[in-house]
């Protein structure tokens, strides 16, 4: 059997994606993004949603917009995709880096407050919600105000479930989602976009996006559109395109029906892998949105390493993933600001025993028994 860690879900018919505006001629930033802008918005309860080429944009985008500068410094978990921490990097930026907590993936909300009080050139604090759990946003937020730092969530892996702990004070910051290739829904391979209620916010974030033009290619290009424009800042080229938001269309009206697929798939998961002692679970409850599924290996218990387990799966056709490499074992960032593995016991701890097994809707009943099956049948031959 050969099973890919990641299938996408793509249309039989591209007619499905083929919409009037691109049959016109019109490929890039126009009616289907902001159709889209709009779909986002009101499904995510924030007033302003500026769709980007990629989740890194949006964080990129936020930091620029928010005018932070070299010397400024941001919390972030070590334990994430490397893109959390080069969207401050891009502005001169330092990243103070927080372990996981003990019981789980995310941040220890316990170290933020004194990290801050021990360094005034913390500005904002960029929390990721590994796999699609929420981080405690209501603690975060409160510190955040406490201390008036700006919040940017990386909700690379959420956006199906980032309403759910929303309140009115978090608005005024900013999250940033992705709809890259293997994520719940993407956008034809690459695409992100940035959430606000913070009207001036998404404003700026929307013209740094288009070169800091003062009216985008849409509204220039247009049946009877004025050419007229002018640059007022130093901008990117960041923008969706409206074949990517066309994509996204598509697959969004199939939101629901997916994350239906992909919960019947933890609960098989988890009733098949729950009596392998070497195996410990995630914890994923109805708020979680399920984009990974990331058992951990009770090392203690094989007689064989993480590589191992997964290379060995690899070849009874299994693809595997490993979520993520701490950034404090990045050699660039390891060198640049003199990282020690010791100061992130728990990262190193998940790291060295993590495998993101596949979870998504065209894994078929059959694939996921046999991913069980052959679990087990390693952990029989490999156990202490």
């Amino acid at each position: 059997m050969n099973i890919p860690f990641h299938r996408p879900n793509i249309p039989k018919n591209l007619d499905k994606i083929n919409t009037d505006s691109i049959k016109s001629g019109w490929l890039t930033t126009g009616s289907q993004v902001l159709k889209f802008e709009k779909k986002l918005s009101n499904y995510l309860l924030y007033k302003h949603v500026v769709a980007l080429s990629s989740c890194t944009a949006g964080l990129h985008l936020a930091l620029v917009a928010k005018e932070f500068n070299k010397g400024d410094k941001f919390l972030a978990p070590a334990l994430t995709f490397v893109s959390t921490i080069e969207c401050g990097e891009y502005l001169g930026m330092s990243p103070v880096l927080i372990d996981c907590k003990k019981d789980g993936f995310l941040i220890d909300l316990n170290f933020i407050e004194d990290k801050i009080k021990r360094d005034t050139n913390i500005k904002a604090i960029i929390p990721m919600h590994y796999g699609g759990e929420l981080n405690d946003m209501e603690n975060i937020i409160s510190i955040a105000e406490k201390y008036g730092l700006f919040v940017l969530e990386d909700a690379a892996h959420a956006v199906e479930n980032s309403f759910n702990n929303k309140k009115e004070e978090y608005l005024n910051h900013a999250v940033a989602f992705s709809f890259y290739a293997n994520k719940n829904i993407t956008s034809a391979g690459e695409g992100g976009a940035l959430a606000t209620s913070n009207k001036k916010l998404a404003q700026k974030i929307k013209k740094l996006s288009l070169h800091g033009i003062t009216k985008d290619g849409w509204n220039r290009y247009k049946k009877f559109g004025k050419w007229e424009y002018d640059i007022t800042e130093l901008g990117f080229k960041y923008n969706m395109t409206d074949v990517s938001a066309s994509f996204a269309l598509w697959q969004w009206q199939f939101l629901k029906k997916w994350q239906s697929s992909r919960k019947d798939i933890v609960k098989r998961y988890s009733k098949g892998l729950k009596d392998v002692e070497g195996i410990i679970l995630p914890n994923i409850d109805q708020k979680h949105a399920m984009h990974l599924y990331v058992i951990r290996l009770n090392l203690e218990l094989w007689q064989i390493s993480r590589n191992d387990f997964i290379d060995k799966l690899n070849k009874k056709g299994i693809g595997l993933a490993v979520h993520y490499k701490p950034i404090h074992h990045l050699s660039f960032y390891k060198k640049m600001y003199k990282l020690k593995n010791d100061d992130y016991p728990r990262a190193n701890e998940l790291f060295n025993s993590i495998v993101s097994l596949p979870i998504y809707p065209l894994l078929t009943d059959k694939e996921v028994d046999y991913i069980i099956d052959c679990i087990k049948e390693l952990f029989v031959k490999y156990s202490i």
